[in-house]
Parts: structure tokens; sequence; C-alpha cells
């Protein structure tokens, strides 16, 4: 065999080996495709914090929230996204005798924010969010019948501290404490939340 032959057959080796190396960085490049956005959905208590003047005593302070926010997330420490949910804030059960009756009130915020998001440790980030609430009042009167009533809260604002964990390459697990000011009312409660995130 020359020496010809034998530069042919590493040459044409060589080429294979580079060849198969570059589709392999291919494949990876694909497997390891980056997710810019992440849907967030998270259930939990909340506390109201109460400043009625009537029927203060019968208030029930602590209800539930549902909250469900897109972030678009890149490489860097802080994120863009929009929120909304379903906040319970309070509730009230009087007994009273005619003509009033016995009246529940059920007093409800759907939230709609813009909402900025730093991650400040590895899993740890914090969330300011700001926007308009829709304020949902429901009665139901014994004596008088049901009253249901809306209004806009214009200057809303919220502050929410988390930790979340990436469970694999799309899901999140984590759970935040929120804090939200609701300027219609002067309505002011906090969260516990558990959410997970869907990355895509």
């Amino acid at each position: 065999m020359t020496r010809i032959t034998l530069y042919k057959i590493f040459a044409a080796i060589f080429f294979c080996c580079f060849a198969i190396k570059g589709m392999a960085q291919t494949e990876d490049a694909k497997s390891t495709k980056v997710h810019h956005f992440t849907l967030y959905a998270g259930v939990g208590p909340n506390y109201y914090f109460n400043n009625l003047v009537l029927a203060k005593q019968n208030v029930k302070e602590l209800n539930y929230s549902f909250v469900g926010r897109l972030m678009w997330e890149t490489k860097y420490n802080l994120s863009l996204g929009i929120e909304s949910g379903y906040n319970r804030l309070y509730s009230v059960d009087a007994n009273s005798p005619a003509p009033q009756g016995n009246v529940h009130i059920v007093n409800v915020a759907i939230p709609i924010r813009i909402v900025v998001s730093m991650k400040f440790f590895q899993n740890f980030y914090a969330n300011f969010n700001m926007g308009q609430s829709v304020l949902l009042n429901k009665v139901q009167s014994s004596e008088y019948g049901n009253f249901d009533a809306s209004s806009i809260s214009l200057g809303d604002f919220g502050l929410d501290i988390g930790y979340k964990r990436l469970i694999n390459d799309r899901i999140y697990l984590g759970s935040e404490i929120k804090s939200t000011y609701s300027s219609k009312l002067n309505d002011k409660n906090i969260a516990l939340v558990f959410f997970a995130g869907f990355r895509f």
C-alpha cells in the first residue's frame, strides 16, 4: 500500500469523524432547546387585614387565592410577565333581627397586573407587580334577596418573595409569599401560594 493511499485513508477517516461530531453537536443543540416562557399556576390561603368599620367582628379574615402568571424568562436575572387570578379577600356573616335579617357578604378581587421579577439567589426571587383589579361584592340577604356589585381599582400593586426549583427541563415547583394592596377600598392582604410552572 503506497504512502499516498494511506494519506487518503487517514483523510477519509478524519473527515468522517469530523462530520459525525458535527451531527452530534447539532442533536445536542436540539435537545437543549432554551425555553423562554413559563406558565405558573398556584393556590393557597390568604389573610385579610381587617379595616372594616361596620360588622368588623363578623369578618372572616382567612380565605384563599388562585394565581396565574405568564412570564418571559431569559438567561438574565430579570423577567417580565402578566398576572391574574382570583382572590377572595373576606367574607362576612351577620345575623340580625328583622328588617335586616341574615346577611352573607363576599368580597373578591380579580387582578390584572404587570410583573417584574428579579432572581437574587439560585432559586429565590422577588416579584413586583402593579396594575388594576376588578372588585366583586356579593351580598345575600334573607330579607332583601341577592345584590351583586362591581368596581375597578386602578392603583394596585404587590410584592412577592418566593422559592422555585426546576424539577426537570420543563417543570418548576415552588411557593411564595404574596402581599397585595388595592387602593379603591384600602384593602391589604397576604397569601402563601404553592405553585407549579411549565416552561415552553
